[in-house]
Parts: C-alpha cells; structure tokens; sequence
C-alpha cells in the first residue's frame, strides 16, 4: 500500500512537473512543495484510520462477534479499545506512510527547476532503448509500454501475490476439511474405540483389545499411546516387533520426525519420562499417536501381561455397563476438530475472500490509472492521428492485461510454497494434533477466474477513461 501511494505521488509530480519548476524558479522553496504534496495522502490516511476504526469499534465488531456466538457458546462481551491493535493498524501504517512518502518527495524536489520544465525527473542520463526484433508494431509498443511502467507493474506483481494468499487461505480452507475428514473416515482403525474405566470381559464378536495412555511431549502436546495385540485385524498393515515404535504420520509431519529419531515423552502428573526410538510412520490423520506391540507396553508402564484398557469394535457393546466406560471414540468424535474449524473459521473466510477481491481492484486500477495518466500526451496525439478508442485501448490496455495474466500464473506456486510455510506455523502454535495441508486443484483455476474477472471490470473502467482523454491534451507541454 506505501508502494502505491509512493507512486501515485511520483506520477502526480510528473504530470505536474511543469508546474513544480515554475513554482521553484518562482521562489517558492522545496519544503513547501514538500509539505503540499505530502498533505493529500496524510489528510487520505487520517480519514480511512478514522473511518477504519470506527467501522471496527461499531459494525464490523458485530460481524465478528456474531461469527464467535456461532461457534462457541460465549458469555456477554464488552467491547474495550485495544492499544496493541491501534499501534499495528493505525499508527504503524501512518508512520510508514509518512516516511516514505517524505523520502520520494524529497529525492524529486532536489532536482533544479530547469529539469522539471523540461519533464526530465530522472538523474541518470536517458539510457539507450532495448533493441526489439524485428516483430508487428503493436507488439513492440506494449511491449515498450511495460518496459516504460516496469516500475508500475513490479507493485502490480506484488499486490496480486498478497491479494492471492489472502484468497488462497480463504478458498482452500472447507475443502481441506472435507478432504481431512474423508481421510480420517478412510483411515480408522474400527468404528468404535472404547476406553475402560477398569478392565473388563465383553462377548461382543469381533471386539479386540488393545492397552492406551496418554503422555505428553516437549510442547505438552497430548500423545496418546497404542499397545496393540499382536497379528491385530484392526490394524492389519502396522507390524510391530517387540521393542519398536511406530508413531502416526501427522505426529512425524508436524515435529519433523524421520524414522531412527528418539522421542521423548513424559507423564503429565507423574514424574516418569520415557524415550522411544521411531521404527516407522503408519498412516492415521485422526490423532498424535504412537503405536507399540501390547507385550512392549506392559513392559515400559509396568503392566501386567494380559493388561488392557480398552477395544476396537466395529459394533457397539452393550454387554459392558456405561458406567464403566471412560469415553468412545467414534465417527463423530473422530472428525470433531474439522467439524469445528469448518464452523468457527468459515464465515470469516468469506470475509478474507472480500477483503482479497478488494485489493485486487484497488491494486490493478490504481496502477492502471496511473499507467493511463502518464501517457495521456500520446493518447491524445493516436486520438490527432485517427487511431480509434479500441484501437488505442489495445494499446495500452492490453500490455496491463497481459502484465496481469503473468503476474496471476507467476504468483500460483510461489503462493503454494508460502502457503506450506504460513499453514505449519498455525497448526504448529495455535491447534492441537495435525491436518496436512491439502489444496485442491480447482481452486487455482478459480482464483485465476477471479483475477481476470476483477481486471475485466477494472478494464472496463479504463477504457470509459481512455475515451475521455481529450485531443487538446496534445498540445500542452509543447516545446
């Protein structure tokens, strides 16, 4: 955002170059140029914190907090104005603002006057055009237009890139839900998983028994922990010798475990510390697990043989009393924490979807506008020579649609590589357990869908100001 008003200053000063060196040979003195330039985007500024904060103390306050009431049952808020937010939202932005913008001014306004009345802003003498094959002429004018506004096009770049993360977290959050619960679905160990307050006999057939506890890790991250029997039917792919440990796919995933590592887990209560090394990974999304051989477990807890606590059942028991049953892990337990992510963060996913879309506009038609606007001189001489709006519109609209067609393409997988990086940090500080980042691959053809249908408008928008770029402008700054 400081890079866009950076250059819509920039340009401004341009356009009104001839200005700014009568004024100087005039007397007036380089800081009260300084001083007017810098008023508009200071007075811009003030306003939209204003207005920012207003809106985020009184209605947006409400859509946030309806999105909260509608995924947790939370008491009576009170609203109370938050200094940390004001510093990061407002003030920060400002003072960047006001820096920047000081320094571009300032660098322009130490040129002579001479230099302005002449349109020449550049201090390093005018550099040699790239020779261009020898291609149509409407080919090499757009293409001598980007090389003009590469400045222009190099904020484009960036302000797609960070407008299409936004949309990219937003847009691919419910279906990597969707895909996390089919996974977990697909990977369960049995229907049913019963924890027993005490051991005891059930006739239910095909039920199995198995031993758990739970321990915790070096980030006190509940772990829980497997003993199951040997030749298992419920878990007919894990091999388990004695002495190994196989810990799940998403406990590996999210600490960066290779197998041959030692963990280090201990009791949450109790004083007892234990180290496993990692024989290997077994594929079960559903929790922080490890697995170990049942005679290996009563080993390390000091349990006796034929110990157990609980059982893998495709059916439910209903020999065993409820009062003896600690908790079953079922379908619905097991897809718990998607069902709630999904609940709690799609609304305002929507919102980061809007907000995406917004900059996106902002992005590409201020720069497009300032694009325009430094080449209205030539618009009006094509205009002199009979060159037509739609003639002209190719070119110079065409080169930005084709700068934003690139940009959109370029930005897909470096927006992946970020996403991987942006994903890991959130699911390693602020949830418990692990969903492997999964995008899916619709979703880049609709965010590109999205970006040229956002420039189309934007296109659009242009074009009405081509066609109202007037002859006469041809004539100024005539030398």
């Amino acid at each position: 955002r400081q890079r866009q008003m950076c250059i819509r200053d920039r340009s401004m000063i341009e356009q009104e170059s001839s200005v700014v060196g009568t004024l100087l040979a005039s007397g007036y003195t380089r800081g009260e140029l300084v001083r007017h330039y810098m008023t508009l985007p200071v007075v811009v500024m003030l306003v939209a914190s204003v207005v920012g904060n207003v809106l985020g103390y009184t209605w947006m306050k409400y859509v946030v907090a309806g999105m909260y009431y509608h995924s947790y049952s939370l008491p009576t808020y009170t609203t109370i104005w938050n200094a940390d937010a004001f510093i990061e939202t407002t003030v920060i932005p400002f003072v960047l603002l006001l820096v920047v913008n000081f320094l571009v001014i300032m660098s322009m306004m130490t040129l002579p006057p001479l230099q302005f009345l002449r349109h020449e802003l550049k201090r390093n003498k005018k550099r040699r055009a790239i020779s261009l094959p020898n291609w149509k002429f409407i080919t090499r004018f757009r293409i001598r237009v980007i090389l003009q506004n590469k400045a222009a096009y190099l904020t484009l770049f960036a302000g797609i890139f960070f407008a299409s993360v936004l949309m990219l977290f937003g847009m691919m959050l419910s279906p990597l839900l969707t895909h996390f619960k089919a996974e977990v679905l697909d990977s369960k160990i049995a229907n049913y998983q019963y924890i027993l307050k005490m051991p005891l006999e059930t006739e239910t057939s095909g039920a199995e028994k198995y031993a758990v506890s739970e321990l915790k890790n070096s980030s006190d991250e509940e772990i829980t922990v497997y003993g199951i029997e040997e030749h298992s039917k419920y878990l007919k792919n894990l091999d388990l010798k004695d002495g190994e440990v196989v810990l799940s796919d998403g406990y590996m995933e999210k600490y960066g475990i290779r197998i041959g590592d030692e963990i280090k887990l201990h009791e949450e209560y109790g004083d007892n510390k234990y180290t496993f090394k990692v024989s290997g990974s077994y594929h079960y999304p559903a929790t922080m697990c490890i697995f170990l051989s049942k005679s290996t477990f009563c080993d390390i807890f000091d349990k006796d043989p034929d110990y157990f606590s609980g059982y893998f059942s495709n059916s439910k028991i209903k020999d065993i009393d409820e009062k003896y049953i600690g908790s079953v892990l079922d379908l619905e337990a097991l897809t718990k924490i998607s069902r709630q992510l999904d609940v709690s963060m799609g609304n305002m996913m929507s919102l980061v979807n809007a907000f995406a879309i917004g900059i996106y506009m902002v992005v590409i038609y201020l720069l497009s506008k300032i694009i325009i606007e430094k080449n209205a001189q030539a618009i009006s001489m094509t205009k002199i020579l009979g060159y037509t709006n739609g003639e002209i519109s190719r070119l110079y609209i065409w080169p930005t649609t084709i700068v934003v067609i690139i940009c959109l393409l370029l930005s897909l997988p470096i927006e992946k590589a970020v996403m991987n990086v942006l994903f890991r940090e959130m699911m390693l500080t602020s949830i418990s357990g692990w969903i492997a980042l999964w995008i899916d691959p619709k979703i880049y053809v609709e965010m590109f869908l999205i970006g040229i249908g956002t420039y189309a408008v934007v296109a659009m928008i242009e074009y009405r100001r081509i066609k109202h770029v007037p002859m006469d402008e041809a004539l100024k700054n005539v030398e």
